[in-house]
């Protein structure tokens, strides 16, 4: 009878036990419940229900997540300078000595006239006077024997030649970094060696030195050179006397 009556009173108090370990766990799940639910607030609406987010203004919420290998972002300002302003980056400075080109400088045509011959490119097309087929690497501008040859742009005189085709031609090297020769000119000249001209100066007159060209018509051979090849001088010529 004892033991029975031991049994009964053990069973009361695991049954009390029991209902004490539900009710703190319900508890416990119910104080959760309602800490999550004071840090909601409403956003809006959507199709007509509410969205809700979780306020970050509740102190259960760390500033910092302190993972490992994940290095927080200081709030100490930064010691890299600060770019200018987006107007002050975006605008280079100002080029002192940057180079000059033809366009800027201008060149003229040296005499006025038609181009009875242009500028081959490279192409064989067959000489007049010689009789052969040969590339011609300046153009012909047709003028009256004397006519005042000028100067394309400013420049200095390289080298004058005398050559036993070509006659009497004066090279020009100019500031904008075209090289120009004038061909077939009247033994006189204007100009020597080492002498700086200016745009439109009278390098001399045209004449009949030209021997290699010389059943055409009165004219000017002009030819242009950029660095070591042959241009088309017209191609160059921005402005007209």
């Amino acid at each position: 009878m004892k033991n029975r009556k031991k049994e009964g009173q053990s069973g009361k108090a695991l049954a009390i036990a029991s209902v004490i370990g539900v009710a703190a766990v319900a508890a416990t799940v119910f104080a959760a419940y309602r800490s999550t639910v004071n840090r909601l607030i409403p956003t809006g609406t959507s199709g007509g229900e509410s969205t809700w987010v979780f306020s970050s203004s509740s102190s259960d919420v760390p500033v910092h997540n302190n993972v490992s290998g994940v290095p927080i972002e200081s709030s100490k300002p930064s010691d890299k300078p600060k770019s200018s302003s987006s107007s002050g980056a975006s605008e280079p400075a100002e080029e002192v000595n940057k180079p000059v080109k033809s366009v800027e400088i201008g060149n003229i045509i040296p005499v006025t006239g038609e181009v009875s011959h242009p500028f081959s490119g490279g192409e064989l097309v067959k000489s007049e006077t010689l009789g052969v087929w040969k590339t011609h690497d300046g153009c012909d501008i047709l003028c009256d024997l004397g006519t005042d040859v000028r100067s394309m742009s400013e420049g200095t005189v390289k080298e004058i030649k005398d050559d036993p085709l070509w006659g009497v031609y004066v090279i020009v090297e100019q500031s904008n970094g075209l090289e120009v020769h004038y061909c077939g000119l009247a033994k006189e000249l204007n100009v020597k060696a080492g002498q700086q001209v200016n745009q439109g100066e009278i390098i001399g007159k045209t004449g009949e030195t030209n021997q290699c060209e010389i059943l055409q018509q009165p004219h000017l051979h002009l030819g242009v050179k950029s660095g070591s090849e042959w241009v088309d001088p017209i191609s160059v010529v921005d402005k007209v006397i």
